[in-house]
């Protein structure tokens, strides 16, 4: 993945340490990262992550961008891929917008620059994990043509899984993949 991508009105660039006290801002407040444990308390929560990013993109190539609004520079979010449940070879998308730039579409902007750019460097599919209540975030899933693969249950209740491989390669697959009209589920194989 590259150090920086730019889309129509976004330029996502990978986090550096230098970042931290205005990412802090976002991971603080409570309205805005609810997502994990919830917001962070110390700036340090916050380099470590960082941190935690940049390792992964040294050791798998994953990473994990600031979102500035390209007319002013303000840092409005995150968005990045990342092992999470589903493995490495096959990372997660997430997404975060500070909640006074929501209903904007920002999200939705840079979720896509992202997946395009997980496809282009050969990753084969990307993920996502979000729980049913967030109805924002189905959204963009959805608007990414991520589809309902199956969901689990943990200690914070359900948790849907999406995904989404490169149209190109989806569409050349030897195997049934899931059908969209079924949301997510494998169409049924008659016999014989």
């Amino acid at each position: 993945m590259r150090d920086a991508i730019e889309t129509t009105r976004l330029e996502l660039r990978r986090f550096q340490p230098s970042d931290a006290p205005e990412l802090h801002e976002i991971f603080s407040d409570p309205m805005t990262h609810t997502i994990g444990a919830g917001p962070f308390t110390s700036l340090a929560e916050t380099q470590t992550w960082i941190e935690r990013r940049v390792r992964a993109f040294e050791e798998r190539g994953l990473a994990w961008y600031a979102l500035r609004l390209r007319d002013s520079g303000v840092l409005v979010g995150n968005c990045g891929a990342f092992i999470g449940r589903t493995g490495s070879l096959e990372p997660e998308l997430g997404y975060e917008v500070r909640l006074g730039y929501r209903g904007q579409g920002l999200a939705s902007e840079a979720a896509q620059a992202v997946l395009d750019e997980c496809f282009a460097s050969g990753i084969a599919r990307v993920w996502a994990t979000i729980r049913p209540h967030n109805g924002a975030s189905l959204r963009i899933a959805a608007r990414l043509g991520l589809v309902r693969e199956f969901s689990r249950t943990d200690e914070r209740g359900e948790l849907l899984y999406l995904s989404r491989a490169p149209r190109s390669t989806a569409t050349d697959s030897p195997f049934p993949g899931p059908d969209s009209s079924q949301h997510g589920r494998w169409p049924a194989v008659s016999p014989g």
